[in-house]
C-alpha cells in the first residue's frame, strides 16, 4: 500500500519543482539539442610529429614473434 502511495505521488513531487510556465517535458531537454560553438585553431598550431625510432623492447618483441613462429610453423 505505501509502495502504491510513493509511486503515485513521485510524479506529483517532480511536476511541481519546475515553474507553471514551462513544461516537464521543455525543462528537462532544455539546451540538449543545441549544437555546440565551432573551435577555431589558428594554422600552424600543431608542429609535425618527430620520429619515433624503436627501442629494445619493441625489438625483443618482433624478434621472439619470429622466433616463436619459426618454431610452430617449421613442421
Amino acid at each position: 500500500m505505501m509502495i502504491a502511495a510513493a509511486l503515485a505521488a513521485a510524479p506529483v513531487a517532480a511536476w511541481a519543482q519546475v515553474d507553471g510556465s514551462e513544461s516537464l517535458f521543455k525543462a528537462s531537454f532544455e539546451g540538449m539539442f543545441e549544437a555546440p560553438a565551432p573551435v577555431v585553431l589558428p594554422q600552424g598550431v600543431m608542429e609535425p610529429n618527430p620520429p619515433v625510432p624503436l627501442d629494445g623492447g619493441a625489438i625483443l618483441l618482433l624478434a621472439g614473434g619470429a622466433v616463436l613462429a619459426r618454431k610452430r610453423f617449421k613442421g
